[in-house]
């Protein structure tokens, strides 16, 4: 049997209010100190999910998620679930009719990454709650103000999914940690896990990882461990049965969607969640190896279900995308990138999106030597190092590595600030573990200790490529058409105008962004027969877009290298300038034969 968990005492509870108060209070500040209070965020992926949210307010089906103003002919079906869109509809919907759609949506936007970031500080609190101690709970309050203060994800405006991923994960993290392994923490941890998955499938190996913490916790514990165990499988089976009937529609409950929460996942997830519940319930009891060979089981039917259902989702879905897609596209997406492609002259982006991790990896190996807090210690080191392996390998995963951290560098500064490190070690050594647990300090060291280059100055420094206002209150004036646009702008035209786009930063757009891309590189000539058959009305060109800067480069005889140069085709007649952009026209098929301009 194991031990009750012990009720949260006042000053627990008044730290965990006290935080969630102060985050909230300090993001509506920053936000507000911006100006950027009541407006979307500035990721070109909260614009979308806007999109996306205005689209099922107006009526757009539950289970219909294309968007038809976004690429080729037919449109874009998106991959991106609709768990996310719910909270704001639930705000928006009856608000509309007192305040109006437009302030109800500016609420929504406003209010819902305030209660996310909620999400993250239970997480910080549960898991500071098991592992108890003086101050332990008022350092990782310290800790978690200090990551969570103005950050990005959680801003009044940042509706993108990663936030309610973060809070999750962070969750399901936090209440494994407890020794005593009570149901209803691991009951939570395999429903945020069921939950986050369903989200997105970009955290399935976070997911995977914790849940295989909980597997071999239970194969070498045994009974301590079963009724833990058995909620958790269950519960996980359970959420991501309930996120399927909820998200997919009827036609597409065989559909096989690597991407996105569908049939493959749902049979994975659903039957080694159910088979693992299984096994702890009947072999808890028995021997090592019989819990050893039960486990092995379950991850045979796991594994089989997922070859058998999905094969193909072995792979990286985006390996799909052209070798010419991959090295134009992906490779400059700036969230793909590897962190340590920041070397090139930032070295304070790369400390500080890697140094809070490393110094939560130190701390949570220095957790696992000690007998006590062993079992904590391990899994936050594991899942500190596949944060930190993935942010390598793209940076936009740095942020699970800073929240995670915070756990086990909370711990440390409060054994140290209480003796209990032992009289060796001085007590104001908490100070440096403070110091190295906040991100903004390892950003400033990364400034003080490297020269940046001039392309870094130079993008520190620049402004916005395009004038968005401009643009789309000029576009406003033309009839609506397909536009060829920077990707970054994209978000925004489908937002703020009545226009289409042929390509933005969206994988499953294959076909737009490859057209994309050669009209782009193409010489004019041929630019002009691929503009036609995409379909393409307008040419939005911001030269110091770095989409634009980098195509002059790559093809200066392509049709934006000609057009930077001062030689636009006649066929592309200027019909618009808004601020530092150019908007062209595409002439009639006429215009073919016409030389170019001067």
């Amino acid at each position: 049997m194991t031990a009750p968990v012990r009720p949260a005492s006042f000053a627990e509870r008044r730290a965990g209010l006290l935080l969630s108060a102060a985050v909230v209070v300090s993001l509506i500040i920053v936000s507000l100190l911006w100006g950027k209070f009541g407006v979307i965020g500035p990721d070109g992926d909260d614009v979308m999910r806007l999109v996306q949210v205005r689209a099922l307010l107006e009526g757009q089906g539950w289970f219909d998620l294309m968007q038809p103003r976004l690429g080729l002919e037919g449109g874009t079906p998106m991959h991106w679930s609709r768990l996310v869109d719910l909270p704001m509809v639930f705000i928006a919907a009856p608000l509309a009719p007192v305040i109006g759609p437009d302030v109800a949506i500016a609420t929504a936007i406003t209010v819902w990454p305030l209660i996310s970031v909620l999400i993250v500080v239970w997480g910080v609190v549960i898991g500071a709650r098991a592992f108890g101690g003086r101050g332990v709970m008022a350092f990782a309050a310290l800790l978690a103000f200090a990551v969570l203060y103005r950050h990005f994800r959680f801003l009044p405006g940042a509706i993108d999914h990663h936030n309610l991923q973060l809070g999750l994960i962070l969750l399901a993290g936090g209440a494994l940690l407890a020794p005593s392994r009570p149901a209803n923490h691991l009951a939570l941890a395999g429903a945020a896990l069921g939950l986050a998955v369903a989200v997105g499938a970009e955290v399935w190996v976070f997911a995977a990882v914790l849940a295989a913490f909980v597997a071999i916790d239970w194969v070498i514990s045994g009974e301590p461990a079963q009724r833990g165990a058995v909620a958790f499988g269950a519960s996980f089976a359970a959420v991501i049965a309930a996120a399927f009937l909820l998200t997919v529609g009827p036609l597409d409950y065989w559909a096989v969607r690597c991407d996105a929460h569908s049939s493959v996942t749902l049979l994975a997830g659903l039957g080694g969640g159910a088979a693992f519940a299984l096994a702890a319930q009947v072999t808890s009891e028995k021997s090592l190896a019989i819990r050893l060979a039960a486990l092995a089981n379950v991850a045979a039917v796991t594994g089989a279900l997922l070859a058998v259902a999905g094969p193909q989702c072995l792979s990286n879905p985006l390996d799909a995308l052209s070798p010419a897609a991959q090295e134009l596209w992906l490779a400059r997406v700036q969230e793909a990138r590897p962190t340590l492609s920041y070397l090139d002259g930032r070295l304070d982006e790369v400390l500080f999106r890697l140094g809070t991790g490393v110094a939560g990896l130190a701390a949570a190996i220095w957790l696992a030597r000690s007998t006590a807090t062993r079992r904590a210690g391990l899994l936050l080191a594991v899942i500190l190092t596949v944060s930190l392996a993935f942010a390598l390998y793209q940076t936009r995963f740095y942020v699970f590595g800073q929240l995670f951290a915070i756990l086990p560098l909370a711990v440390l500064a409060a054994r140290l600030w209480s003796g209990e490190a032992g009289p060796r070690v001085p007590r104001l050594a908490y100070l440096g573990v403070v110091i190295v647990s906040v991100p903004t300090i390892w950003g400033a060291a990364g400034m003080t200790l490297s020269a940046p280059t001039p392309a870094a100055t130079l993008a520190r420094a620049a402004g916005p490529a395009c004038d968005p206002r401009a643009v789309h209150a000029a576009l406003s004036t033309l009839e609506p058409g397909r536009i060829l646009a920077p990707a970054d702008e994209t978000p925004g035209l489908l937002l703020n105008t009545r226009h289409s786009a042929l390509y933005g930063h969206y994988h499953r757009n294959a076909a737009g962004i490859e057209a994309a891309l050669a009209i782009f590189t193409a010489p004019p000539v041929e630019a002009r027969t691929r503009l036609r058959s995409a379909g393409v009305d307008y040419v939005l060109v911001c030269p110091a877009d770095p989409d634009m800067q980098f195509f002059a480069r790559h093809s200066p005889k392509g049709l934006i290298g000609e057009i930077l140069a001062g030689r636009a085709p006649a066929w592309l007649t200027p019909a618009l300038l808004a601020g530092p952009a150019s908007i062209y026209r595409v002439a009639p098929d006429a215009g073919l034969d016409q030389p170019a301009g001067p």
